[in-house]
């Protein structure tokens, strides 16, 4: 839900949602149209459909790393399998659910990587994602437990300090490793 939607749009949407499909075998066995309408008023409706047909494949038998029926897999390569999941996804549903070793990059984490190792990369191109994923996935520590906080901690980074509109070097914990980070503090971000 919160792909491109913004927090305070989902909030309710969410528990409404769950209210009305605690499990995904409530989702599996909908009506398609049941949970277009659960998900009205959020856009972007093919997630929506995604999830859908998500729900009926996790539920109707075991997956491809031997999770349970109504189980998520544990490993990024079979959330990728699965309807509607990306690499962003299958790496945060592994890393935050199951504490797998599993890389993610979202806008706030390729924006932190970029400015920290690679200024001049270009993270819309195929080539520039390949680089960022790379570092992501360089920069993974040992264990799942610790890549669970290393994760959230780069997000938060981009989120809170290597904001979008400003780059609060000052006060960033990795500055002394950041190439962009001798910048002057509170900088105009490029």
């Amino acid at each position: 839900m919160l792909q491109q939607t913004q927090v305070s749009r989902v909030v309710v949407k969410y528990s409404e949602f769950l209210e009305r499909f605690p499990t995904l075998a409530h989702v599996a066995r909908a009506k398609p149209a049941r949970v277009m309408e659960a998900w009205e008023g959020l856009g972007y409706y093919a997630r929506a459909r995604n999830l859908h047909r998500l729900a009926r494949e996790v539920t109707s038998a075991n997956g491809a790393d031997g999770a349970s029926v109504g189980q998520l897999p544990s490993e990024p390569e079979a959330l990728r399998a699965l309807p509607g999941i990306g690499a962003y996804t299958a790496g945060a549903v592994a890393s935050f659910a199951y504490e797998r070793r599993a890389a993610l990059v979202d806008t706030n984490v390729a924006r932190v990587l970029k400015r920290a190792f690679v200024p001049n990369v270009q993270i819309k191109t195929t080539r520039g994602q390949r680089t960022i994923w790379g570092i992501a996935d360089a920069m993974l520590p040992r264990t799942g437990r610790v890549t669970w906080t290393h994760n959230q901690a780069l997000m938060e980074l981009g989120a809170l300090v290597c904001t979008a509109r400003i780059a609060h070097c000052d006060r960033c914990p990795v500055r002394s490793y950041c190439v962009t980070g001798s910048k002057p503090s509170g900088r105009r971000a490029p």
